[in-house]
């Protein structure tokens, strides 16, 4: 079955008993992460006991196929229902997954975190197709969506922003849930207890590097396929004079950097060790993981490629640069969109 993102929360507060096996998976990978662990302290309440929870990351089991199927079938030794809770899965883990949509896991419920899956892929319908399975999309947070984390966040720690102050929030976030926490904490550790309501221009101090005008912005813009915002941001930077060039470059190191992560992960290297590896600093390396998430390095070498022919055409068509650009990050932001 499928279970739809606006029911997760109330299912949480009274799960199926029948379902056993779920599938979360989607572009934000942020969204992914919190809801498998929502739902597997929803099982457990802690998830620091060793004899009831087990984390397994996907690239594990190139190396050890059957530690899925031992952890799903394995008796806790202290009684009661364990979790396994499978991360980093991407459609190439169908087979190892495939045994478990047959078995009744009356002992487990296994808890499958994936990336930016078709939803016709193998393994989407495969878990969905399963007596006792349950599919969860994930998708980028829509305006609504955020207004709510926005209120949740910031209300439950005595923070009531201005209706201008949240249209400001909402725009400058980015679509990733757990990055949008870390903005938001960050306001509420800046808030702390004091009785003076937050302004527009403290908000705008710490949420600065959220900024459209940020041309890291438009980097991640085209890579993570946002065309509207991506259309935005150029138009912005191009009328306050940045260079298309600049641009062309910054993406290009961008590209490369992540083109040697996704081929270590591709080589069997966990995600985030190919991520440090790759030399992406560690204040990019959550938005990286996002941005290779489901794409091969063939997907970053072709980025590259466009982007290494748009600079040669700047200087050498006599066509306006600024054209050239938008079309090369626009056929990148194309590519770069859930498929």
């Amino acid at each position: 079955m499928e279970l739809p993102g606006q029911k997760f929360d109330a299912f949480l507060k009274s799960r199926d008993p029948k379902l056993r096996l779920f599938l979360l998976y989607g572009a934000d990978e942020g969204l992914v992460r919190e809801r498998g662990r929502a739902l597997c302290l929803s099982v457990l309440g802690t998830l620091d006991d060793p004899f009831s929870y087990s984390e397994i990351d996907a690239g594990e089991l190139g190396h050890d196929p059957a530690r899925l199927m031992d952890e799903a079938t394995a008796l806790s030794m202290m009684g009661g229902e364990r979790v396994v809770r499978l991360r980093n899965a991407t459609g190439n883990h169908k087979d190892q997954v495939a045994s478990l949509a047959d078995l009744p896991l009356e002992g487990s419920i296994v808890v499958i975190e994936a990336g930016d899956l078709k939803k016709d892929s193998a393994l989407v319908k495969m878990v969905k197709g399963a007596p006792h399975g349950a599919v969860t999309p994930c998708f980028h947070d829509k305006a609504q969506d955020m207004n709510g984390l926005i209120q949740e966040m910031l209300g439950s720690n005595g923070i009531h922003p201005t209706r201008e102050i949240t249209d400001y929030l909402r725009e400058n976030l980015g679509g990733d849930r757990a990055i949008s926490r870390q903005e938001l904490d960050k306001l509420i550790l800046y808030h702390g207890k004091r009785e003076a309501p937050l302004t527009l221009d403290e908000v705008r101090e710490i949420i600065g590097d959220s900024s459209d005008q940020n041309v890291f912005d438009i980097m991640d813009a085209a890579l993570l396929g946002q065309l509207d915002r991506l259309e935005r941001l150029l138009g912005r930077a191009f009328e306050a004079g940045e260079s298309p060039i600049a641009f062309l470059r910054l993406i290009q190191n961008q590209l490369k950097q992540l083109h040697k992560a996704a081929a270590l992960r591709d080589a069997g290297m966990r995600p985030e060790d190919a991520i440090r590896k790759s030399g992406i600093p560690y204040y990019n390396q959550k938005k990286a993981a996002i941005q290779i998430s489901g794409k091969g390095a063939a997907h970053m070498a072709t980025g590259l490629d466009i982007t290494l022919k748009a600079e040669i055409d700047c200087k050498t068509t006599g066509y306006p640069a600024e054209t050239i650009c938008r079309r090369a990050l626009m056929r990148i932001a194309m590519a770069s969109r859930r498929r």
